[in-house]
């Protein structure tokens, strides 16, 4: 059966992001291994932090080769590898080694995807939005049945899951087209030279200011509402609601996308956050709640977008993998951990008043909108 270059795409971003939702749940099998919660923390960090050190490695393994395909198929093929070595492991050492291992397989993922398809976008093979709506779809359902079933069988199950995800990541990797790229004949260290382009550098500054305000909402935000009285099922689906409009977003719209342009996405973005965190702050009611919530398609999705569009245009496509590579390290990993860093202390001290930083935070990117506006409209 022959397959649009979208469905082949698509059918490779939905497994990998169904493993995403998956790997959420990888604490509590942790935890019931005897880690304790100290132990846990320093093991995500530690995966963390090598995923955003090897990530831009994996971007220029594969602009040197001018290929995606194969370095997506050996990344998810040795994440799945390592996933199902979690259960012959015990103990502190021989876990974080694991877990290690495996972050740094799995950061190539994806940068590389995304690379991928932006490149087929610009080729006018596809359409980006629609295809990372599947990701993002993928990953709802994905968490929302692994929570059914470790609630009925249990934690043990997590690696296997995983595996059943990076495992059909990895077949359906063998079904990818390639973009039209030639090998890079840059030498620069991890690609650090395209922080020349002016454009790159302020796509991964806003990127680090709007998506690094998210912090306290992915760290906090079930907490600060849990302490308002909502149940967990409110809580969830209030997660579930900014998951659903960020899908929309990506989904349909792509002549909100046209008219605004990267600039003004970000310039939304930003005044969603200013908005939404500064609401949130002061522990509005449930039904304020519903409303600020779909602000996260401004939030997350529009950001993104801008941000997903701005690589496309002003990066040479032979450097695109390492772009998007050193975006994901530089305007997702570190921002994201260390703005988690600040707002678990201010959240300790002052409750939901920590969102009120979140908001200057995402907010200040309106200070790049004209340079970006000058940089790529």
């Amino acid at each position: 059966m022959s397959l649009t270059v979208s469905a082949r795409v698509g059918l490779f971003v939905g497994a990998y992001f169904a493993a995403m939702g998956i790997t959420g749940f990888m604490p509590l099998w942790y935890a019931d291994r005897g880690l304790t919660p100290a132990d846990i923390g320093q093991i995500l960090s530690a995966a963390s932090f090598l995923r955003v050190l090897a990530g831009p490695q994996w971007g220029g393994v594969a602009d040197r080769l001018g290929r995606r395909k194969p370095v997506l198929t050996g990344a998810t093929f040795a994440a799945m590898a390592l996933v199902l070595v979690f259960p012959l492991t015990g103990g502190f050492w021989p876990v974080l080694l694991v877990a290690a291992g495996q972050g740094i397989a799995a950061s190539a993922i994806n940068p590389l995807a995304d690379s991928l398809a932006l490149s087929l976008a610009r080729q006018g093979l596809m359409e980006y939005g629609p295809v990372r709506a599947v990701g993002s779809a993928t990953f709802m359902l994905a968490t929302a049945a692994a929570g059914s079933l470790l609630t009925a069988i249990g934690s043990w199950l997590v690696p296997f899951l995983l595996a059943i995800g990076y495992g059909t990541a990895t077949v359906f990797s063998r079904l990818l087209p390639e973009a039209d790229l030639g090998a890079s004949r840059a030498r620069g260290f991890g690609g650090w030279e395209l922080f020349k382009v002016p454009a790159f550098r302020l796509a991964v500054a806003c990127t680090a200011l709007i998506q690094g305000a998210h912090a306290a909402y992915y760290g906090f935000g079930a907490l600060l509402w849990r302490s308002q009285g909502l149940s967990d099922r409110t809580i969830g689906l209030l997660i579930a609601e900014g998951i659903v409009v960020e899908i929309l977003l990506f989904w349909r719209g792509r002549k909100v996308i046209e008219r605004l342009g990267p600039s003004g996405m970000t310039a939304c973005a930003a005044l969603a956050s200013i908005v939404r965190w500064t609401v949130m702050a002061f522990a509005p009611p449930l039904p304020v709640l519903i409303v600020v919530q779909l602000l996260h398609a401004g939030t997350f999705a529009m950001q993104h977008l801008s941000s997903m569009s701005i690589l496309g245009r002003a990066v040479p496509p032979e450097r695109a993998a390492t772009a998007q590579a050193l975006h994901a390290a530089l305007g997702y990993g570190i921002p994201a951990g260390t703005a988690m860093f600040v707002s678990g202390l201010l959240y300790a001290r002052y409750g939901g008043l920590a969102f009120l930083a979140m908001a200057f935070v995402g907010g200040s990117a309106l200070l790049l909108v004209r340079p970006l506006r000058r940089s790529v409209g």
